[in-house]
């Protein structure tokens, strides 16, 4: 926390600010950080998604080539 919002938080500024108005603020940041959690999260998946795709894209390869030599 900054030292100027500690300050309002005081009361020490001059400034009116209410009670509603820092709960707000905080709601706020909750918000935009449960959004960043998210996009993280979705962002982790995707890539999750990319490395199966290409692990069985790679698996099917090995697969067809096994089963030439077999034969």
């Amino acid at each position: 926390m900054t030292e100027s919002y500690g300050n309002y938080r005081k009361g020490i500024n001059m400034t009116q600010l209410t009670d509603e108005h820092f709960e707000l603020h905080d709601k706020n940041k909750a918000e935009m950080y449960e959004r960043k959690k998210f996009k993280f999260l979705e962002d982790r998946i995707a890539v999750l998604e990319k490395t199966l795709e290409s692990h069985a894209k790679i698996l099917a390869r090995f697969q067809m080539t096994e089963g030439d030599s077999n034969a």
